[in-house]
């Protein structure tokens, strides 16, 4: 069972095992609100990271869990995936067990539970990182990311265990390649061979491939969070199995996963160098943009972008109670430039949006319910500091500058991977912008 998830043998006294059983206490008393057929055919669980600090068993046996998770996550994960796979193999036997006694079967045989390898997907973990704070201490830590997908490659095959065949006995044996980098076995497992040259078995049933592609995400930055003068940061995410096609380019998402580091593939000068590049090794993927999400699709928390407080809720509570509303509005936009009140009002109103009409009805037209606001003017009136100002406001806004930017720039553009040499699409800043200003 657990050479689905190590690549070591199995010791009773590793401290792990107690954390396996916990763990698997945990999934029992919950393994009703799971779907066991869609765990079995997507390989991974949702986990959510409140509830499993929340339980009082976990709380009670586990003090450190939060710790352990965000300081070696690879261990606790695993513990996770073995403790799901053991709940589930008991289940599927016990229900075996009864359909063999219906249907009155011979009572020697015993029905073949095959379980795949199961990941553990968790979710709502906290707290949520900036991406200013992605450094090298962080290397192997767990974290939570939140930024907007700007790049997204085609997928490919991963290969993650791949069979050698000893070429002086024949003798075959699988190793794991740790982040899919190839390793080649420096002996063979026959006490009698002493063989060292092997040859790769890609057709063998004991390779394994999975699916692999890679996202860049861009950070969010709020008003408070703008640094002039900067480009907003960008980190790459890989992402495996049932993870693949899970965003798109300029889809608001929400990952969590492990820091690792990459070689960095320079020329020239800089190739000898130890240089690394930090990435985000995936173990879930939450869309906020409306469209499911492949690993945390039953979180309502992490939909919305923007969230209040109590504070933030009484001052919107008496601004309501204003008697003019939208002058308060038109004339705290932009303080900034004086007068202008109908370019104001226009931009306001942009920045509130409409409603669509007939979205549902087959036999008339929809009508979008965005305005587009067209501004014309003599120089230094203050029209950019104004359009600058509502991108600030708005919770998803992109400023671009007409004089400087290519149909392609404005939609999608292709870019070529400086590693695999592959093309992928990159998200303009009407992509960018899609459900904002």
């Amino acid at each position: 069972m657990n050479q689905l998830i190590y690549s070591t043998s199995f010791v009773e006294s590793s401290p792990y095992v107690e954390k396996i059983k916990v763990f698997e206490q945990y999934f029992t008393s919950q393994i009703d609100l799971y779907d066991k057929d869609e765990i079995e055919r997507k390989g991974s669980i949702l986990v959510d990271y409140k509830d499993l600090l929340s339980n009082k068993l976990i709380s009670n046996t586990m003090p450190d869990l939060a710790k352990d998770l965000k300081e070696m996550p690879e261990k606790i994960l695993d513990c996770l995936g073995v403790a799901i796979h053991q709940v589930l193999t008991v289940d599927l036997e016990r229900h075996a067990a009864e359909l063999q006694g219906q249907e009155e079967l011979p009572a020697g045989l015993r029905p073949i539970i095959n379980i795949p390898h199961i990941s553990a997907r968790v979710y709502n973990y906290e707290p949520l990182t900036p991406l200013r704070s992605l450094r090298a201490n962080l290397y192997g830590k767990f974290v939570t990311i939140r930024g907007t997908v700007v790049r997204v490659s085609n997928i490919k095959p991963l290969c993650s265990k791949l069979a050698f065949v000893c070429n002086s006995c024949g003798d075959t044996q699988s190793v794991t390649l740790p982040d899919g980098k190839y390793t080649i076995p420096t002996k063979c497992l026959k006490t009698e061979c002493r063989g060292r040259s092997f040859t790769p078995n890609r057709s063998s049933p004991l390779t394994l491939t999975v699916d692999w592609q890679t996202i860049k995400v861009q950070e969010l930055m709020s008003g408070d969070q703008r640094e002039s003068g900067r480009i907003p940061r960008t980190i790459q995410c890989e992402l495996t199995q049932d993870l693949v096609d899970s965003c798109v380019p300029g889809d608001m998402v929400t990952i969590t996963g492990v820091i690792k580091v990459s070689n960095e593939e320079g020329n020239g000068r800089n190739k000898d160098k130890c240089m690394f590049l930090l990435y985000i090794q995936a173990n879930s993927v939450s869309n906020s943009k409306g469209q499911k999400s492949k690993a945390a699709s039953e979180s309502e928390d992490q939909g919305p972008s923007v969230e209040f407080s109590i504070k933030d809720l009484y001052a919107i509570q008496e601004i309501q109670a204003q008697e003019d509303l939208f002058k308060l509005i038109v004339n705290s936009l932009c303080p900034a430039i004086y007068g202008h009140l109908l370019v104001k009002a226009g931009l306001a109103l942009a920045l509130f949006g409409g409603c669509q009409k007939y979205v549902d009805d087959k036999n008339r037209i929809p009508i979008r319910g965005d305005p587009h606001i067209l501004i014309v003017g003599d120089p230094g009136l203050g029209k950019s500091q104004m359009l600058q100002a509502v991108c600030n406001v708005a919770p998803r806004g992109v400023y671009v500058c007409g004089n400087t930017t290519t149909t392609s720039g404005l939609t999608v553009s292709l870019s070529k991977d400086s590693g695999s040499g592959d093309y992928a699409l990159e998200a303009g800043a009407l992509v960018l912008g899609d459900q904002g200003i």
